[in-house]
Parts: C-alpha cells; sequence; structure tokens
C-alpha cells in the first residue's frame, strides 16, 4: 500500500532545511503562533497564507499579507496549483520547496525524501592513516681546519710618511707683519709733511726760535 506525503522545505529563511508536512485540507502558515506553519520572520504577516488540499493536489493562497506570496518568482492573487519542485517565497527573505513524496506503507524502513534542488551527500572516502615521522635532523659536520698562508703570499707592511708638523716660531706672525708696515707707512708719510711742510710751521712749531723766524 502506497501513500502520499505532501511536504514544503525552507530553503532559507529562520530555520534553512527545516520541513513542514501538509497533511490537512487546510494548513495555515504565518508568523502567529496560532498558525499551522508558523513562521518567525518580520517579512511574514500573522496570518500570511495557506495551503489547501483538493483530490491529490495542493494549492496555495495568499491571505491578503503585507509584502506577498510569490510562486517560482511570479506573485499570486488566486490559489495557485502547486508541483513538485515549485519555489515558494513569502514576502522578501523566505523561500521553501513544495515536494510531492510517495511512500510504501508496508515498508519497515522508509527512505528519507529528497527535496528537489538538495542533492544526496556523498559519502566520504576513508583514507589509510599516515604514519608520523618526525624531520630528521641532518650530521653535524665539523669546520675544517684553516691552511696557513705562505709568508711570500703575506702582503708587506705599507710605510706611512710622516707628517711635517708646523714648529711654531717659524716666520713672523701676520700681526707683527702688519705693525711694521703701519709704522713705515706712518714714518715715510711724517717725513713727506716736513720735507714740504712751509717756513711758517716750522717756526709755529719751535716758537719762532729758527733763524729767519720773525722776531715778535
Amino acid at each position: 500500500m502506497t501513500a502520499t506525503i505532501f511536504q514544503i522545505t525552507m530553503r532559507s529563511g529562520p530555520v534553512p532545511g527545516k520541513t513542514f508536512v501538509i497533511e490537512n485540507e487546510e494548513t495555515t502558515l504565518g508568523r502567529d503562533l496560532a498558525n499551522d506553519i508558523s513562521i518567525s520572520d518580520p517579512e511574514v504577516s500573522r496570518r500570511h497564507a495557506r495551503f489547501l488540499m483538493r483530490d491529490d493536489n495542493v494549492f496555495v493562497e495568499d491571505l491578503g499579507s503585507t509584502n506577498g506570496t510569490f510562486l517560482n518568482g511570479e506573485r499570486i492573487a488566486s490559489p495557485q496549483q502547486l508541483r513538485k519542485g515549485d519555489v515558494i517565497t513569502f514576502g522578501e527573505s523566505v523561500v521553501v520547496i513544495y515536494d510531492k513524496q510517495t511512500v510504501d506503507a508496508d515498508a519497515t524502513v522508509a527512505a528519507p525524501p529528497v527535496v528537489a534542488g538538495y542533492p544526496e551527500p556523498t559519502p566520504t572516502p576513508a583514507y589509510p592513516q599516515e604514519v608520523y615521522q618526525a624531520p630528521q635532523e641532518p650530521a653535524y659536520k665539523q669546520p675544517e681546519p684553516y691552511e696557513a698562508i705562505p709568508a711570500e703570499m703575506t702582503p708587506e707592511p705599507v710605510e706611512r710618511k710622516k707628517k711635517r708638523k708646523k714648529v711654531r716660531g717659524e716666520g713672523l706672525p701676520t700681526w707683527m707683519i702688519i705693525l711694521i708696515v703701519a709704522i713705515v707707512v706712518i714714518v715715510c708719510v711724517i717725513a713727506v709733511t716736513m720735507w714740504f711742510m712751509p717756513a711758517s710751521w716750522w717756526c709755529a712749531i719751535t716758537f719762532d726760535m729758527l733763524a729767519g723766524c720773525p722776531l715778535p
């Protein structure tokens, strides 16, 4: 005996990956806890939408929500029939996938439902455990002794030229040369002046005591 299971799986929203089963003729969805499917998201209205089961088919209907209900990217204004793999969006951030599964009620273990758009997990292959080996340090190599340099290859010391220090007292200092030149210039000026000085000046200097000076 087979049975059909209708369900939606949340792809994005408050609880991604969670599955909600639709098993009543009318299943309401919204933010209020009184709904059959309660989704705590600000984009979802208190009574946002509902699912209707009619003759082994499921329809989705918007209940005048603020942010709207979208089926495969298009906003709906009336009940729309759902098909396996349809994408339903409530508001802007809550996205669910509709799925329809047929299971054998007599089977002891039922295989888990496969949600459209989610591939089955691939088993991880077992790898042999590698044995850790500590890195080996290289053996210490003793440095080779230095060879003595032959005497003929040793450079001869270069004699440095001794700088001749200037001994104080050699030559006349500059200030003395300037003084001597100044004295010579003064003497020359005095001699020239006295040579060309008129007789009246000589009489004034000697207080008219020279011969030829006018008597007082």
